[in-house]
């Protein structure tokens, strides 16, 4: 499969997917699809669409590096094609937040990678999201299973910077980064990882709270497909 057009003719096979179907997907024509299929798209804007639609890994279907379906949720190598200004670029930062025991002296800071999507593309696949407020990080560990898995890309709301209500929070404690759920019980901070049969909760007391740093919240997390965390 030295092409993208023979790329996505096999990841449509696996999937059982007409070009129809795919094209009513994407919201493009049957056309459209029939073009990157015979490889006459020079710079196609919607490979990571495709690769979520399809599931599979959006560096393989653009480069054919790695496994189709392996590290399908790592976008970090992707590059998008497009130039055209009026599309929506999120930032992907170099940070690793951990849903285990924490990441020692995370950083919210560095960008690494820029994800361009087509306005219509974005909107479709995230309402309600604000691009100029979304960085994108990759999870690590196994403490937020099920609701995380490892490697799960996550969309964080940095404009929230503050508790805003129960919900999962990209926050630095003691120097370490974690990503956790957290809840306001009386005047603590219940730190609580959905993984509880291994992780049990812990609690930031009001003397402690000076210590405590939320970077963002999440408002999606993508693996093989969207989820809206609440």
């Amino acid at each position: 499969m030295s092409t993208l057009g023979e790329r996505i003719d096999w990841a449509m096979r696996q999937k059982l997917k007409t070009r129809k179907q795919l094209a009513e997907e994407l919201d493009v024509s049957v056309m459209a699809i029939g073009d990157l299929i015979n490889d006459k798209t020079k710079k196609p804007r919607n490979l990571l669409e495709i690769s979520m639609v399809l599931g599979v890994n959006p560096v393989w279907l653009q480069s054919g590096i790695g496994e189709p379906f392996e590290g399908s949720t790592d976008i970090s190598a992707y590059t998008a094609t497009e130039d055209d200004e009026d599309n929506i670029t999120l930032d992907v930062l170099d940070i690793e937040a951990s849903a285990g025991h924490g990441a020692v002296n995370g950083d919210m800071v560095q960008v690494v990678k820029q994800l361009k999507f087509v306005p219509d593309q974005f909107y479709k696949y995230y309402p309600g999201i604000t691009p100029a407020n979304i960085r994108i990080i990759n999870v690590k560990g196994d403490s937020m299973f099920p609701t995380f898995n490892n490697g799960d890309l996550l969309f964080v709301d940095i404009s929230i910077q503050y508790f805003d209500g129960d919900g999962i929070y990209i926050f630095t404690f003691d120097d370490t980064l974690f990503v956790k759920r957290v809840q306001k019980i009386g005047r603590d901070y219940c730190i609580i990882s959905d993984n509880d049969d291994v992780y049990k909760p812990w609690y930031i007391k009001p003397e402690e709270a000076s210590e405590m740093f939320i970077h963002g919240k999440v408002r999606v997390h993508q693996s093989q497909k969207l989820n809206f965390v609440g």
